[in-house]
């Protein structure tokens, strides 16, 4: 388990993080999100050592992880840019990585290279950014690491590489029982494999919570209101923001229950239906960028 503790990070007079908080389960994937410039890169590199910790604490299974050796060796890292050394060919690194790691499995990364398909021959220098996030993710996960620490890890992979990748992780996770962080801009990919997310906002912990957890702070309902919208419908309260196609309105609600449910029927609603609300939904309106739009849904 992976323990961040009240952690605060300073550059200067910019706060990077500011008391962060979070836990990242044993057998778990953890999603970590937000906008540009929240936080979240210089969190990881706190998490993995790089940086020492202004205020607070970053433990693995109780153990601090600032110039802690024993620790880094159970952990794997795939940052958001990976440089190696350039005249190595991906063979040589990957003879480098079994002479380093005691872990590390030589088998299992060239079986996932005849997924990710790189030629051994070739130099570091030449692979594209893609390539190399190929490479560092086969690199970490062919180490069996007790814990795994992502950086936006899918940039620059082609869609089919990105569903190998993923599908990889999950059954690494479910193998082994990794403590899993991954950072992405791509919601959409976090949202089918993550147990828990944390969401980050100006270096502050905006929700950090189970995705189920998270899912009930908000509402999707699809509503036919054949009459147009209800007077003073756009300043309810439970209403965060709305889009219509004729008489049909999709309608996002800080909360549903059966007073809301009343409260809409007995307003004209013809039809009714609960949908499920999406992690890039949720990620927009906890950053505040749910609005409430007018009839046309402009």
């Amino acid at each position: 388990m992976i323990e961040i503790k009240n952690v605060s990070k300073n550059y200067g007079k910019c706060k990077a993080v500011q008391d962060v908080s979070m836990v990242v389960r044993d057998g778990s994937i953890h999603g970590l999100i937000g906008e540009n410039s929240a936080g979240k890169t210089t969190l990881i590199k706190t998490m993995v050592g790089i940086y020492k910790p202004d205020a607070g604490s970053v433990l693995y299974d109780g153990r601090p992880i600032f110039d802690n050796p024993e620790v880094l060796a159970e952990m794997g890292y795939v940052a958001d840019a990976n440089e190696y050394i350039p005249a190595y060919t991906v063979e040589g690194i990957a003879r480098f990585y079994g002479r380093a790691f005691s872990g590390f499995q030589k088998k299992d990364f060239w079986e996932m290279n005849d997924i990710f398909q790189l030629n051994p021959k070739s130099a570091i220098s030449s692979l594209s950014k893609g390539q190399k996030m190929r490479l560092a993710f086969m690199l970490n996960i062919a180490r069996h690491p007790k814990y795994l620490i992502m950086d936006e890890p899918t940039s620059g992979i082609d869609p089919i590489g990105k569903k190998e990748l993923l599908r990889i992780l999950v059954s690494e996770v479910e193998k082994r029982g990794t403590a899993v962080l991954i950072s992405s801009h791509h919601l959409g990919e976090l949202e089918s494999i993550c147990d828990d997310v944390t969401m980050m906002k100006e270096g502050k912990t905006v929700v950090s919570q189970s995705l189920n957890e998270a899912k009930e702070n908000y509402a999707k309902v699809q509503i036919v209101f054949p009459k147009g919208l209800p007077t003073g419908f756009t300043q309810w309260e439970e209403v965060l923001q709305y889009r219509n196609i004729g008489s049909i309105y999709t309608v996002i609600l800080s909360s549903y229950d059966e007073n809301i449910h009343r409260k809409i029927m007995d307003a004209g609603a013809e039809f009714m239906e609960v949908l499920d609300v999406s992690l890039e939904e949720m990620f927009l309106f906890a950053n505040g960028q749910g609005v409430k739009t007018d009839e046309t849904g402009k």
